[in-house]
């Protein structure tokens, strides 16, 4: 059988007469989810609604093309064959979806593949509280109650580098070893649960000198849209959430080279990493501006726009331009536009000018934030 990209992100597949009632059952419960069986047992699932519901004959090509088209399989059948038929297709615990497997009774749920990124934790829970059943959880971290670095990064929409470490973290977490925990955001407390909070140890430019960085303890987790490769060798892990909305003022008929080269110039600067942009904006005016779809299309970027009344709904809270004020009506474009991206975050990159483009940077209002402690960022 052919399977297309499907809309369902849920394949509930079953071998048995049993195990099949029951995944149409799961099914009516859980929205996006589509039932997989065997073409011999169409008779037993006549009574039911059938939209949602595929046969097959071959059950390994069915399989397979599941695995790649959907991001979680719930397998009602017996652990061993899912096991062998998952062996030559697994590739990386970063793009393999969440495999979990339930019994015919609908007794135990076991989370198999993909556990944390995969979110086949999550959801080994998720189907256990719809059927009443008991959750088997057996990534070390959960079994111990403490955090997961890919969890957290996963939840923060963050980067994880290297992610050669990420094993050793995480293991030294299962293990309860101190892991200290760095970060320029005040993280809320649900975050620091588990590690030793360290606060932040960036130390601000001093006239002309560069930004340095004071001594990090290892092993350490560090969540900071920073780069800061070369400040720790050791036992560490950086998360870089993408949470970084870049205001951009311009003149009319800008160059992408412009845009580019103002963009890469401040990013360096006050060294950020590139990858944490979300969203770049700007003024509606300046949407029509060529070089800002390009590059806002060249990052992979939206790119948001917003008026002038929302704009000087701002006034007061940067410095004004009176050139900027006699040609768009307003006193400021970079700065407002990124704190609107933002949704009312920090601005941690105030105006700069470089050319005739004009660059700030704001952090977007993030749920891992404690909005009752000062962020520093630099």
């Amino acid at each position: 059988m052919n399977i297309e990209k499907p809309e369902h992100k849920t394949a509930i597949l079953a071998l048995t007469e049993k195990g099949a009632a029951l995944a149409v059952k799961l099914s009516a419960s859980m929205d996006n989810s589509a039932v997989f069986m065997p073409d011999r047992l169409r008779p037993a699932a006549s009574d039911s609604n059938e939209k949602g519901i595929h046969y097959f004959n071959k059950w390994q090509e069915t399989f397979a093309q599941v695995f790649r088209s959907y991001t979680e399989l719930v397998c009602i059948m017996a652990a061993g064959i899912v096991v062998r038929s998952l062996s030559p297709l697994i590739q990386s615990k970063f793009s393999d979806p969440a495999v979990i497997v339930v019994d015919e009774k609908g007794q135990y749920v076991v989370s198999l593949l993909s556990g944390h990124i995969g979110g086949a934790n999550r959801l080994a829970r998720e189907v256990a509280a719809k059927l009443q059943a008991q959750p088997v959880i057996t990534t070390a971290t959960d079994v111990n109650g403490r955090p997961a670095v890919d969890i957290l990064a996963l939840n923060m929409d963050a980067r994880i580098e290297p992610l050669k470490n990420l094993k050793l973290i995480n293991r030294l977490l299962a293990e309860e070893c101190r892991i200290n925990l760095y970060s320029p955001y005040a993280l809320a407390e649900l975050i620091k649960e588990g590690f030793a909070w360290r606060g932040w140890p960036f130390m601000k430019p001093d006239g002309n000198s560069p930004a340095r960085w004071a001594e990090f303890q290892e092993p350490a987790v560090i969540v900071s849209p920073q780069v800061i490769d070369g400040a720790v060798s050791g036992p560490f892990i950086q998360l870089k959430p993408r949470n970084l909305m870049i205001g951009i003022g311009c003149r009319r008929g800008v160059s992408l080279q412009e845009v580019c080269h103002a963009f890469t110039q401040v990013m360096h600067r006050f060294g950020l990493d590139e990858r944490c942009v979300k969203a770049a904006a700007t003024i509606d005016i300046k949407f029509e501006e060529v070089a800002l779809q390009q590059f806002a299309a060249k990052l992979d970027i939206p790119l948001l726009t917003f008026s002038k009344a929302e704009i000087e709904t701002l006034d007061g809270t940067y410095e004004p331009s009176e050139w900027v004020k006699n040609k768009v009506g307003v006193g400021g474009v970079c700065e407002p536009a990124a704190h609107l991206a933002a949704r009312g975050g920090m601005t941690i990159i105030p105006k700069q000018k470089i050319g005739a483009v004009t660059i700030s940077a704001a952090a977007e209002k993030s749920w891992w934030w404690d909005w009752d402690q000062e962020i520093r960022i630099f």
